[in-house]
């Protein structure tokens, strides 16, 4: 398991004093909460606290080393959020620079630290970038230099750098949208006779056809790589369509879920790879193989690309969630698929390509 902990910092040259709560300046302008807060109540002390100080309050949370979040707040109200969860929507993320005192200018480069997609990295760049320790733990020694942060940017433009060789043209694989759909996608035919038939459904709704039966506003497709193909409801009765697997069905690959996560790369893997374990990046998990036998690696709204030889060779972004990957395309969801049956207005479905670099070797054709 990861590091999992809530901190609370108030931006502020002068200690708080609130009854039933303790604070320490490590870095310059910022007291820290050294109470050990129960878990669940970090959020509400933070509001407690901003009611009682006329500066920020940042309230940090991070789980099992994976997954961060943070509110701001100011008055009792939370004015910024800030979540790499992909559930919660953030908001006033450019309000931030100027709550902590930053000029004009230092938006982009907030936007861009929290672009990575590494949660120590992160983290690191925020603690940078605020100028505070955020793994705060009362049981830390609360004497030296260790809980200290200066502001700066060398670990920010360390990554910057470090990154151009995944993201930029530099890097041997690149990624394109190529389709977008409205609406959803089901394996499950809502009680009907032949549910749970090994196909995708495309929710091809509008708002007026929501009051009819659901099961009668869908449209059978098969995902064939650049696009979806309508496919006849018979077909799909008669289960002619292949069933779209996750990698975890298939033999392919066997986890080890500790710190870090590592996986072993099983027979039915290509051979470059077949008993060889690697530890996997915070937050990714193998997805399969491209044609070309690269390994996909799913994190939360990214994609990194790795070689035979294990290594990272590419970084890329896309919208929503995978749901198959057909050669080079991959098919991915934005909105409640597979398991919510309710309207969602701005579900969407997209597919995108999956391109080597030119100077690379290429990706085999479609067949």
């Amino acid at each position: 398991m990861g590091t999992s902990l809530n901190s609370i910092h108030v931006f502020t040259t002068t200690a708080p004093e609130i009854a039933g709560y303790s604070f320490r300046s490590f870095s310059p302008n910022w007291f820290t909460c050294t109470d050990d807060l129960a878990e669940g109540s970090a959020d509400k002390a933070a509001k407690t606290i901003s009611k009682a100080v006329a500066a920020p309050v940042l309230c940090f949370h991070v789980f099992d080393s994976e997954i961060i979040w943070f509110f701001f707040f100011q008055a009792g109200k939370v004015v910024a959020r800030y979540s790499d969860d992909g559930l919660a929507q953030n908001k006033n993320l450019y309000g931030i620079p100027a709550l902590i005192g930053y000029p004009d200018g230092y938006k982009k480069r907030l936007s861009n630290l929290l672009a990575c997609s590494d949660v120590d990295e992160k983290i690191t760049m925020l603690e940078e970038y605020l100028g505070v320790c955020l793994l705060f733990l009362p049981d830390l020694p609360v004497e030296g230099p260790d809980l200290r942060r200066e502001r700066g940017e060398s670990a920010y433009l360390a990554y910057l750098e470090a990154e151009k060789k995944y993201t930029g043209k530099a890097a041997p694989v690149a990624i394109r949208q190529v389709a977008e759909y409205p609406g959803k996608l089901f394996w499950d035919n809502f009680g009907l006779s032949f549910t749970y038939k090994p196909h995708y459904f495309l929710f091809g709704y509008t708002p007026a056809e929501v009051s009819a039966e659901l099961h009668n506003t869908l449209t059978p497709v098969r995902f064939v790589g650049p696009r979806l193909e309508p496919a006849e409801m018979s077909d799909f009765e008669q289960g002619r369509f292949p069933q779209a697997q996750r990698t975890k069905e298939e033999g392919l690959f066997q986890m080890n879920y500790a710190t870090p996560c590592k996986v072993t790369f099983l027979k039915k893997c290509p051979p470059e790879y077949r008993g060889q374990t690697m530890p996997l990046p915070n937050g990714f998990y193998p997805e399969r193989f491209l044609p070309s036998g690269k390994l996909l690696l799913e994190g939360n709204h990214r994609l990194y690309v790795a070689d035979p030889s294990l290594k990272i060779i590419a970084k890329l972004s896309f919208k929503g969630d995978i749901a198959d990957v057909v050669g080079n395309y991959m098919l991915t969801t934005v909105g409640d698929s597979f398991c919510g049956y309710l309207y969602e207005p701005k579900a969407k479905i997209y597919i995108y390509e999956l391109v080597e670099n030119r100077a690379q070797t290429p990706i085999p054709a479609q067949k």
